[in-house]
Formats: C-alpha cells, structure tokens, sequence
C-alpha cells in the first residue's frame, strides 16, 4: 500500500525527473550554436594546444589569457574523440546540474521544514535563462567558477570553514571573477571570529595545487596569478558591456581611471563594514543572504572593465533571495531583465544598439540603488537588523 508520504516522494522525484529531461532539451538544442568566444577564442586556443604535439608540454604553446586550469581542461578534451564544441558544452553542461543540486541544498538550509525547498532551488536554476544560455549556448564557463563558489557558500553555512577555503581556491584557480565572493568572507572573518585569519592561506595554496599541471609543462609558480595580471590590464574602457555605473562614462580609458574605480569600491564595502560594526549587526542566516548579494552587486556595479557575464554570481544569489522570499523575487526578476538582452545580443538574436544599452544600464541602477538603499534601511535602523529572508 502506498501511504500518503510516499505518494509525495514518488511526485517530487517524477517532477525533478521532468524538468531535468526538459533542462537536457533545452541544451541539446544549443549543441550546434558557435558564439564568436567560441570560433574565436576557445578554438584558437584548442588549436594552439594540439598543434603543440601530444605532451603537456602543449601548455605553453598557449597564448589566451584565461587561467591555465580552464586550458588544461582544453587540453584534456584533445584528448578526446568528442568535437571540442560538444566536449565543451557538455562538461558546461554537467556543471549546470551541479549548480543546480548546491541551490537546491543552500536553499533546503534554510528552509528545512519544507519537503518541497530543494526541488524549488533545483529546478528554478536549470530553466533560467542566462543560465542554460550562458553555458550550452553561448559557450562560457561561468557555471564551473559560480559552482565552486556556492559550494563554499553552502560549506560556510555548516561552519566547515577549511573545505570554504579549499573551494574557493578552486574557483578562484578557475576565474579572477570569484573574488566577488572575498568581501562577504573577511566580513564573515570580522564578524564572526568563527574562523583563523590564517585559514585564509588555504586559498592560494589550492590555487597552486590547482596548477600543477601548468608548472609541469614547465610554467612558473607565478603563473598563478599572471594571467589575471594580463586579464586586469587587457581592456582599454572602464566599460565593457555589463549595464553598470560605468556605462555612463564610457570614453573613460582604464589606464587613468581603472585605480579610482576600484578604490570607489573598496571604500563602498569599507563605509559599508563600519556601519555594520558601529550598529552592532550580526550576520545571521536571516541577514546573510541579501548582503552576500549586496557584496557581489557592488562588485559588478562599480568595478570597472566588467564584461556582460561577470553579473552571473549576483544573479544567482538574487534567485536564492527571491525563493526565499517571494515578496523579493523582483530583484532576481530585475536583474534578469537587464542582462538578457546582452546574452541574446551576443548570441545575434537581437542587436545590442545604444538603445537597449541605455534601458539595460539604467534599469540596472535604478535596481541596485532601490536594494541597496531597502537593504541599508533594514540593517542599519535601530528596530530591525536587515532584509530578513522570512519578511
């Protein structure tokens, strides 16, 4: 006989069956698509590796500036039988449904008592947009950096500080981008005093570690971080497609303005952390949410040189905000509807005219200011203590 709670079993793992058949469709049609980052970059390093001969020592036949652990994985899908498109897209594709599986659990944490909370975060995050589009579509490995992230993320909530240290390396080891996720942790550090400053040292540790095969094909250790030097000083504007502050000062070259743009950042988290201290604020798991998306938001929006996808991480959290609590669901919903015009403008769908980078560039402030200033309002008043996710 079949009792009432394993009829609810049966329909929740038919329906994470569905939509995970849906989500592969969705990508199998993308299978054939060539974004130019593909047919451009990706096959031009491809053929660097291969035309290098067999050896690992392929590796320094390379001339991109993507971090050498992203070119090994290149390197190894050589090694295969598969076409380099479909290699790529599917491992971009495995990565989706590990995103998937680590939202379903962030948000089962903090919704327990729901037997529907893990499906809600699995299934939402496998049919957004800029998620399948961004990995089998247009071809970028977003996905692999922002798992890792959010599996430290989700290691931080259960207090296993080491493996949040082991996993950010990891992603940092992939993309400079991770280092949106840094200011929530030395806040964490700060407020928390849960954890050793000297954990902190597990981060480049891991990243050496992960470029070991690099340092085999006969780099140096300093490879590690040469990439992201050459990836920092590679873009001449403070502009570079994602629809943030910089969008209005467009004509505005790096090399005179990039050290200004990145110390008005700083200086936002810093008066940021001393409102926090002064008000006496606790990161709790009611809090934590929304200033982790205040502390990458802020990252993409006044970092300078912030290409379309950099967003990714943010938006991500946004979607975790929003399923949390549905009253918020317009911040995840916003910061879709600004960046999808850049995925579809990018994949030739539609034209990204000046128009659109306009409407995209001021929605997007007019978001952030309206969270920032709901988010400071809720922390920083002497009732409450921040955007309770119940709320």
């Amino acid at each position: 006989m079949v009792t009432q709670t394993n009829r609810h079993r049966l329909i929740k793992y038919a329906i994470l069956l569905f939509i995970s058949f849906i989500a592969v469709y969705i990508r199998y049609l993308g299978r054939d698509v060539l974004s130019d980052d593909i047919k451009n970059c990706v096959t031009g390093w491809y053929n660097e590796l291969v035309s290098a001969g067999p050896g690992i020592n392929s590796l320094l036949n390379y001339t991109g500036d993507y971090a050498m652990p992203y070119v090994f994985l290149i390197w190894l899908i050589s090694k295969s039988s598969l076409p380099l498109i479909y290699s790529i897209k599917i491992i971009h594709a495995l990565f989706d449904f590990g995103l998937a599986v680590v939202m379903g659990k962030i948000i089962k944490y903090f919704r327990p008592e729901n037997d529907n909370s893990f499906c809600w975060g699995y299934c939402i995050t496998l049919l957004l947009p800029n998620v399948f589009l961004n990995s089998c579509y247009w071809g970028q490995c977003d996905v692999i950096y922002t798992f890792f992230l959010f599996a430290a993320f989700l290691s931080f909530l259960y207090k296993k500080y080491p493996i949040v240290m082991i996993f950010f390396g990891i992603a940092l080891s992939v993309k400079l981008q991770s280092v949106f996720f840094l200011p929530f942790l030395l806040m964490a550090y700060w407020l928390l005093k849960e954890f050793s400053v000297l954990q902190f040292l597990i981060v480049p540790v891991v990243m050496l570690v992960m470029n070991i095969p690099a340092m085999i094909a006969g780099y140096s250790p300093l490879i590690t971080f040469a990439a992201y030097n050459r990836q920092i000083n590679g873009y001449p504007w403070l502009y570079y497609f994602y629809p943030n502050l910089y969008f209005f000062f467009q004509a505005r070259p790096y090399y005179l303005f990039g050290s200004g743009a990145i110390l008005l950042t700083v200086t936002a988290f810093l008066i940021f952390v001393v409102l926090l201290v002064e008000k006496k604020v606790e990161l709790n798991r009611e809090n934590m949410v929304p200033i982790l998306l205040w502390t990458a938001y802020t990252c993409t929006f006044f970092l300078p040189t912030m290409h379309e996808r950099y967003g990714y991480f943010a938006e991500m959290i946004a979607v975790i905000l929003g399923i949390l609590n549905f009253r918020r669901s317009w911040v995840p919903i916003g910061m879709l509807l600004c960046i999808l015009p850049k995925y579809l403008s990018a994949l030739y769908v539609i034209e990204n005219s000046s128009a659109i980078q306009m409407v995209t560039a001021v929605g997007n402030t007019c978001l952030y200011v309206v969270f920032t200033c709901i988010l400071w309002h809720g922390l920083f008043q002497e009732e409450r203590r921040g955007i309770h996710v119940e709320d």
